[in-house]
Formats: structure tokens, sequence, C-alpha cells
């Protein structure tokens, strides 16, 4: 029997992130570092924000904004 592959598990590596948003002044910030899915360093131009658990994915800030 010949094994399938298997489809890319949700939140794959290969999806590329263009920006993060800082959760202290809510601006886009390009400077930014990834390993693999998870944010290891960022840095935030408006508020100078650096601490990486302040910071999230672009795409997911507007999933709660449209309404």
């Amino acid at each position: 029997m010949v094994a399938e592959s298997r489809p890319p598990a949700r939140g794959s590596d290969d999806r590329e992130i263009d920006y993060l948003i800082c959760r202290q002044c809510n601006t886009p910030c390009y400077i930014f570092e990834m390993d693999g899915s998870r944010i290891s360093e960022a840095q935030c131009l408006v508020c100078g924000n650096d601490v990486v658990g302040l910071f999230m994915i672009g795409e997911e800030a507007g999933s709660n904004d449209d309404e």
C-alpha cells in the first residue's frame, strides 16, 4: 500500500507574514523575525514596544474589526 501525503496542518510554517500589529498602539510593524509560526523578535517604531507577547500577526488582527 502506498502512503499518501498529508495536507499541511493549520498554521503552516510556509505562510508568509507581511506585518505584525503592536497591541500597545495598534500600529502595523514591519520589523520582526519569525521562528516557524512563532514571533521571535519584533519592534514597533511608533511606541518602541519590543515585547514579543505584545504583538499579533496582522491577518489575525482584522478578523474582529470588520463589524
